[in-house]
């Protein structure tokens, strides 16, 4: 996963083509340690997704320009624009499920098992 911040947030995101998912978290948040965990899961299961994590303690004015009021918080980008988002640590499968319903090449496909 990759650790943005204001000086890269715009090139590995905004500017970026495709899904990209940013983890917003901070430390002290065991929700947030939880949720890292099962992101690393779904990064190996979503190559063409990048995944990238963001301390929101640390940014808030990053945070707060994507409507972060709690961690951890999920934001989907599709074309560096934020499309959808996700509040609190859930299940691979919840995660999976979030990736699919932003996903038109996906949309068929089948849920884990």
């Amino acid at each position: 996963m990759i650790e943005l911040s204001k000086d890269n947030f715009d090139v590995v995101i905004t500017d970026k083509p495709g899904l990209a998912l940013v983890d917003f978290w901070s430390p002290g948040c065991g929700p947030c340690r939880i949720l890292y965990q099962v992101l690393k899961q779904a990064e190996q299961r979503h190559p063409s997704v990048t995944f990238a994590t963001c301390d929101a303690s640390r940014y808030p004015d990053v945070a707060f320009a994507f409507e972060v009021m709690a961690t951890p918080t999920m934001v989907l980008f599709r074309d560096g624009v934020p499309v959808d988002s996700l509040v609190g640590a859930v299940p691979l499968p919840a995660v999976e499920q979030f990736l699919r319903r932003r996903d038109p090449a996906r949309a068929d496909a089948e849920p884990p098992c």
